[in-house]
């Protein structure tokens, strides 16, 4: 009877088809800099850095150095950001995972010139999740501007006037 009630539960456990992340980029005027940081659902990301490296990943609290430099691939072939047309090397910094949420922080990217436009690609999770949303924000000179981000639209910039 058990077996039976198991089953049930598991052919109508509730399943959701709408998988989200957040970037968010912030400039500090003061050190003259970009810091960004993506969050992002714990169990989607082990999916797609399973299906990236082809072997079964699980991230705990304490990364390996091995699947530090798997992120930082699979970081580096799915998002990058443009600043004035000019490519920002994307470095991982730290990694905080817990059992639902993983928080992503890169390194602060120098940048001391005036900017007129800045370019995001983020293709993250979205090959393995096709209903996948990622919004990015920007926040410099004390204002926000977002972009939305999906398999359809990979790409987006922000012009600065």
């Amino acid at each position: 009877m058990i077996n039976y009630i198991v089953l049930i539960l598991f052919l109508f456990r509730p399943t959701h088809d709408f998988h989200t992340s957040w970037l968010n980029v912030t400039y500090d005027k003061v050190k003259k800099e970009f810091n960004s940081s993506w969050h992002t659902d714990t169990e989607h990301l082990e999916a797609v850095l399973s299906s990236f490296s082809s072997n079964e990943v699980h991230l705990e609290t304490n990364l390996t150095d091995d699947q530090k430099r798997l992120l930082q691939d699979y970081l580096s072939a799915n998002y990058s950001i443009s600043i004035n047309g000019k490519k920002s090397a994307i470095t991982v910094a730290t990694v905080e995972v817990n059992f639902a949420e993983t928080f992503i922080h890169l390194s602060p990217q120098k940048h001391k010139k005036k900017i007129s436009t800045i370019t995001v690609k983020n293709q993250l999770l979205v090959e393995q999740f096709p209903n996948q949303k990622n919004m990015v924000q920007i926040n410099y000179e004390g204002k926000k501007y977002s972009m939305l981000m999906n398999s359809q639209k990979t790409e987006g910039s922000i012009y600065f006037h």
